[in-house]
C-alpha cells in the first residue's frame, strides 16, 4: 500500500494539530537589506525568528524596555541588528556585516551634523 508523506509541521487530514507531537519548524527572517547603496543586490543572510524574540524579550526583560525599538544582539560571532516592538515581535533584522555598514554610515552622518 502507498503511503503519503505529510510536513511534520502540519496534521495530516483528519488529524489535530495537538496530535502531531512536534514543533513547527521555526521560520527564518531575512536581512533587510537591498543594497540600495552598493551593489543592488538583496541580502540572502537569514536567522531563525525564534533566535531574534528570545533576544528581544532578554532586552526588554534585562533593561525593561516596554516601547518600540532598534536593538543589537550577538548571534553565532557575529552582532545583528534588530528593530523590536512593544508587544514582543520583533520587525526586521540586519546581518552582521549590513548591521556594521548601517552603524558606520550613521556614525559619519551624526560626526557631520555635529561639526
Amino acid at each position: 500500500m502507498p503511503t503519503t508523506a505529510y510536513p511534520i509541521d502540519r496534521p495530516a487530514p483528519g488529524q489535530r494539530e495537538s496530535e502531531i507531537g512536534v514543533r513547527p519548524v521555526d521560520s527564518l527572517l531575512r536581512c533587510v537589506s537591498s543594497g540600495y547603496l552598493s551593489d543592488g543586490c538583496s541580502c540572502q543572510a537569514t536567522i531563525p525568528s525564534s533566535v531574534v524574540t528570545a533576544a528581544w524579550a532578554r532586552e526588554r526583560e534585562l533593561l525593561g524596555a516596554h516601547q518600540d525599538r532598534f536593538f543589537r544582539f550577538a548571534w553565532r560571532g557575529g552582532v545583528w541588528f534588530s528593530f523590536g516592538l512593544r508587544d514582543g515581535d520583533v520587525r526586521g533584522v540586519y546581518c552582521p556585516m549590513h548591521s556594521a555598514g548601517r552603524a558606520e554610515r550613521s556614525f559619519v552622518q551624526n560626526v557631520s551634523v555635529a561639526s
